[in-house]
């Protein structure tokens, strides 16, 4: 599902993200690839020493600061009385990336129980994407500065 703004720039819906952060192929968009690439270095920091993380994580924030400025641009400026989410757009797909990476990689031979509980977790925080997506969309939050 993807949500289409007001200036006409899509966000997509939290089906896309989740697919493109599980390596899935996709349409040509700023955010699917971030967050596809988002995924890929979440796989990456599982097997990277501590001391060789500090550029993996520049990248991380690099991705997660260019979803926020297309963000930006594709949603209405919000209304005087919007609520200011916790989170930006690309932080919450960032935390979907790491979730995502965790329950498709190293879970995939887990325990069923241990699986669905991560499975759990991740559609709630795509939940929490897609209910700040729509609110958005309406002018009805903001995020934070």
């Amino acid at each position: 599902m993807t949500i289409y703004s007001d200036s006409g720039r899509m966000i997509p819906g939290k089906d896309l993200i989740i697919a493109a952060c599980r390596g899935l192929p996709h349409d040509d968009h700023p955010m699917l690839e971030a967050a596809g690439e988002l995924a890929q270095l979440h796989e990456i920091r599982e097997r990277t020493p501590v001391c060789e993380m500090d550029k993996l994580d520049r990248r991380r924030t690099q991705l997660i600061r260019a979803i926020d400025r297309w963000v930006t641009l594709a949603t209405p400026v919000p209304r005087g009385g919007a609520g200011t989410h916790t989170e930006t757009v690309g932080q919450l797909i960032d935390r979907l990336a790491r979730l995502t990476a965790q329950a498709f990689v190293p879970l995939s031979q887990a325990p069923e129980p241990v699986f669905y509980d991560a499975w759990v977790r991740l559609n709630e925080l795509a939940d929490t994407y897609q209910d700040l997506v729509d609110d958005l969309r309406t002018g009805t939050k903001r995020l934070p500065d």
